[in-house]
């Protein structure tokens, strides 16, 4: 399984989206100052806490690695299936559930260490720089942290799982622009935030996403040795 998802990974070259991972987590960065800066001239303060901060890190971070997911995806199966590559490799003497699983392994994980890395990273440089801004009026406490830490975690496992669920709006009609979009939308319905409440606000609402997402990936190999070549 291991070799399968190194020669997956050489295959499409997927450490080139490292730039894109790094090129992101910029543009986060950058967002947030200029929420800050926003909200400054307004005299109010963008970030009343560490708490609420860390939380509108990860709010921006989820989104954007689950529709970057939705691009794997789209690039390791949908891509295969629609131009019948996909056939080519049932040829070879490689079990094809395996083939799949090393596929959707790479795109959970690839989810999990995006949305827990990028959380720990952006949130490093917001306490380097906070040091000298000043963006928080409150200290950073232990709790604070320990409990911060413990939320990044489980919301990158559950965006993990999240993150396969458009696979299954992909795979109907073998289209790259409907996972894509089904992403888009599953996004938007679980960040969309009401009095600062979202559904990530409910651990076991992700969670549950997650579940779904992981019976979608079991679903879609679970009679792969059926398909004819």
């Amino acid at each position: 399984m291991r070799k399968l998802i190194s020669l997956e990974i050489k295959k499409f070259k997927l450490f080139s989206y490292l730039k894109s991972v790094g090129i992101a987590d910029l543009i986060i960065m950058g967002l947030l100052c200029v929420i800050y800066f926003a909200e400054k001239s307004e005299g109010t303060f963008a970030y009343g806490s560490y708490e609420s901060a860390f939380t509108m890190i990860g709010s921006i971070i989820r989104p954007t690695f689950i529709i970057f997911a939705a691009v794997l995806i789209s690039r390791l199966i949908i891509d295969e299936y629609k131009s019948n590559s996909i056939t080519l490799m049932f040829m070879y003497p490689i079990n094809r559930k395996k083939v799949m699983i090393s596929k959707l392994t790479i795109v959970a994980c690839f989810t999990f260490l995006t949305i827990f890395l990028s959380n720990i990273l952006l949130g490093s440089v917001f306490y380097l720089v906070d040091s000298y801004l000043h963006f928080v009026p409150e200290a950073l406490t232990v709790e604070v942290l320990k409990d911060s830490l413990i939320s990044m975690t489980l919301e990158a496992i559950a965006s993990a799982g999240m993150a396969l669920i458009p696979l299954y709006f992909g795979m109907r009609k073998k289209s790259v622009p409907a996972t894509i979009v089904s992403a888009i939308i599953l996004v938007s319905l679980t960040s969309n935030s009401t009095n600062g409440v979202n559904l990530f606000s409910y651990i076991a609402i992700p969670i549950s996403l997650a579940a779904i997402g992981c019976l979608i990936a079991y679903f879609s190999f679970r009679n792969i040795e059926k398909v004819d070549v």
